[in-house]
Order: C-alpha cells, then sequence, then structure tokens
C-alpha cells in the first residue's frame, strides 16, 4: 500500500510541471510584450531591499515574517512599504500551504492604505544541478477609496544553479506573474496586471543567512493601451534569515 504522503507528492508534482510549464510560457509572453511595446508612458529607477525570516515552529508548523521597503522615484524616497507575517502547515518534505497577512501603504503619489489577506502553496525541491522553488498565491486586498474586495492571482518559479561544489555562491533566476480576478469600483481592472524577472547573484553567508543582489525589471499594466506601460528597473537586494 503506498503512503498516503507519496500519493499527495505524486498527483502535486504532476500540479508543479504545469505551473512551472505556464510560467515559462509567461516568461517568454513577456519578453516579446516588452519588445514589442513601441514605449513605457512612464519609468522609474528603484530599490528594494526586502529581509525575510522563517522560522519552524514544529516539524510541520512554520512561520514566515516580511519587512520590505521600496525606494522610488529614482530611488530618492520610501514609496512603497510592505509588512507579511503568515503560517505555514508543511505536508510533505518539498510541499507546504499558508495563510497570511500583510499591510502595504503606498506613499508616492499620496498616502493609500491597502490590507491583505493570502493564501499560498509553496514547492521547493533541492536537484543535483539546481534548486527550485514555485509559489502560488492568491489574495484579498482592500484598498482605501476601492469598493470592494480585489482579488488578484500570482505565482512565481524561482531557480538557483550552484557555481561551486559547496554550494555556497549560486546564479538565480525567477518569474512571477500577476492576475487581476475582478474590476472592484475604483479599483485595479480585471485581466494581467503586471510580470516581474529577476536576475542575479545568492550567496549562502552562513546556515541562518543567504542573500540575493541583482536586476529586477518589473512591467505593469495599466489601463492605457500598451501592454507594458509602466517599467520600473530594480537593485533587488534580498536577505533571507532562517531561525
Amino acid at each position: 500500500m503506498i503512503p498516503f504522503t507519496k500519493k499527495v507528492d505524486d498527483t502535486l508534482d504532476t500540479s508543479a510541471s504545469f505551473v512551472m510549464l505556464i510560467l515559462i510560457i509567461s516568461v517568454i509572453v513577456f519578453i516579446t510584450g516588452v519588445k514589442t511595446s513601441a514605449y513605457a508612458s512612464s519609468d522609474d529607477f528603484q530599490i528594494w531591499s526586502p529581509v525575510y525570516l522563517s522560522y519552524s515552529y514544529t516539524d510541520k508548523i512554520q512561520g514566515w515574517y516580511e519587512v520590505q521597503p521600496r525606494f522610488g522615484e529614482n530611488a530618492t524616497r520610501v514609496n512603497q512599504l510592505l509588512l507579511r507575517t503568515a503560517m505555514g502547515f508543511r505536508m510533505t518534505k518539498s510541499w507546504s500551504i499558508w495563510q497570511g497577512y500583510a499591510w502595504t501603504p503606498s506613499f508616492e503619489p499620496g498616502f493609500v492604505n491597502e490590507n491583505r489577506i493570502y493564501q499560498q502553496v509553496v514547492y521547493a525541491q533541492k536537484l543535483s544541478a539546481f534548486d527550485v522553488m514555485s509559489r502560488t498565491r492568491l489574495e484579498q486586498r482592500w484598498i482605501q477609496h476601492v469598493s470592494g474586495t480585489a482579488i488578484r492571482f500570482r505565482t512565481l518559479l524561482r531557480g538557483r544553479f550552484p557555481l561551486d561544489d559547496a554550494r555556497d555562491w549560486g546564479l538565480v533566476t525567477q518569474n512571477e506573474i500577476f492576475f487581476n480576478l475582478n474590476s472592484p469600483t475604483n479599483g485595479p481592472g480585471d485581466g494581467f496586471d503586471q510580470n516581474r524577472f529577476f536576475f542575479g547573484l545568492n550567496k549562502k553567508i552562513n546556515e541562518h543567512l543567504s542573500v540575493d543582489g541583482g536586476y529586477q525589471l518589473q512591467a505593469i499594466n495599466t489601463s492605457e493601451s500598451s501592454l507594458f506601460n509602466t517599467l520600473n528597473h530594480i537593485i533587488l537586494m534580498q536577505f533571507f534569515f532562517k531561525g
């Protein structure tokens, strides 16, 4: 008799392959869309410096804590702050499910308050040639001056390719695509929202800390005619702590 967890792994691994295929296609569409857009109506140079803390309370119960300031307007001021927390349950060695809350106020061009709750499924696996992580998240957003709840779907695929035998250094690439699932009054319109593509290096400092550094292109779809009409060029420095 096959153990239940083995059945779960087999079923979810098939789903992971499908998600990864969709994400690869999304990267191709993203690059094509940026290339074929005549111009972006606006762009900005930004610096994002998120700090993440993951903590295992037990073998099954996990915690996540995040502080993420984002500096915009040519990196001269904080234009957004994200504070996230979540509790997760590890179903298998590779799969976990999460429920979280986020406070994500924006400060530019004016203060806009936003609260979110979210659910996500995470797949993480170390392979001989590379490490892979997939995260699929559903957000319910309550935005100031917007009537009702804005619902957004987002899915991310991340790969880390070791550069040395000790796997302390790694080449990292990731892509995340966002879709709005409804159109609340005065809120975001349904359909494609944005895409974020990141490329950089990861350094494992010790068993408790690793750091990403690199470039991220954020392409945002607004109500204007071109597919990508806002392009943000971002220096991304990510700090991953394990408790």
